[in-house]
């Protein structure tokens, strides 16, 4: 009986602790890791959701670069960092939901070694077509592509990144029969793409706008659920005939697990007040983002579905990673 009572005790003396520990959170500056390179899409959002998320929280929040390794290198470095709220991860779809969809040999586990805190922004990608491909709309490039299998190709930047799994996903809805030229990033498909050495990609509206707005590009259709403030002119999938076509890739805060749930409360409301600030909403908006903020329940429960249905993709293309 004492022993019952004294780990009653206990209990109530640890939670008492945490509870303490959360209201004085934070009390130092607070690192985000990013993990890729500055200059990037996913680096651009993280340092503008950091700013905004210290007016509210009175302190910084240092951005960190830890980029390497598609970021693995930065993903597993904060999985790895104490569960104290003062080390975050700027998480992207690729390195929590595709890359465990595609099975590939990670040293953390995205389910297991995060506290999820909420999401962040949602980016569609953009279907862009050389000129000299003679199609106008999504329907009329897959009716070019039934007329001729085999011999119409689309560009990704790698094999199994997201860009490569949206052309996947529009073979597998529209039936078509295409060939999958891979390159080793961003940088290289665009300048093949905009040569026309290859027919059509998926690609950020950060890759597409210089090259849509110039004519070398065409723009035929976005994956989000709705249009972009960036190409209000150009249709969703949706509105070009295929509903069941809906793609982004996203960004999400995270910290390691065990982190206590009211840093992570406290947290989740900054993220939150963040992405609710107009200024931020037109940034994001300027570079074809959408705030998507989520109770961190909401963000566990949309990675786990994100990975299945990559998952999904992955295995009816038949991508194999290792």
């Amino acid at each position: 009986m004492r022993y019952e009572k004294l780990g009653v005790v206990l209990l109530v003396a640890t939670c008492a602790f945490t509870s303490a520990y959360a209201q004085k959170y934070p009390e130092r500056p607070i690192t985000l890791v990013i993990p890729f390179p500055p200059g990037a899409s996913t680096d651009a959002f993280g340092r503008l959701i950091a700013q905004r998320m210290a007016l509210d929280l009175k302190q910084q929040v240092v951005v960190v670069n830890r980029d390497g390794a598609a970021g693995v290198i930065g993903t597993n470095y904060v999985a790895r960092s104490a569960p104290d709220g003062y080390t975050l991860l700027w998480g992207t779809s690729s390195g929590l939901a595709i890359m465990p969809a595609l099975k590939k040999k990670l040293p953390y586990d995205p389910q297991r070694d995060f506290a999820p805190i909420s999401l962040g922004a949602k980016v569609s990608w953009v279907l862009a077509v050389h000129p000299s491909v003679p199609a106008d709309n999504v329907k009329a490039l897959v009716a070019l592509a039934k007329k001729y299998p085999g011999k119409l190709n689309f560009a990704s930047a790698g094999t199994g990144g997201a860009p490569h799994l949206a052309g996947e996903l529009f073979k597998a809805t529209t039936g078509i029969d295409v060939v999958h030229i891979p390159y080793r990033g961003t940088a290289l498909f665009a300048v093949d793409l905009v040569a026309g050495q290859v027919d059509y990609g998926f690609a950020s509206p950060l890759t597409t706008q210089p090259f849509t707005r110039t004519g070398r590009l065409r723009a035929l259709a976005v994956t989000a659920a709705k249009r972009l403030d960036v190409y209000p002119e150009v249709p969703t999938m949706g509105e070009a005939g295929y509903p069941t076509f809906e793609l982004t890739q996203w960004y999400a805060m995270v910290a390691p697990a065990g982190t206590p749930a009211g840093i992570i409360a406290t947290l989740n409301a900054a993220v939150r007040n963040a992405l609710t600030d107009p200024n931020v909403v037109k940034r994001l908006a300027n570079d074809g983002g959408m705030p998507a903020p989520t109770t961190p329940e909401g963000l566990a429960a949309f990675i786990r579905d994100d990975t299945a249905s990559y998952a999904k993709i992955a295995e009816k293309a038949g991508i194999k990673t290792e």
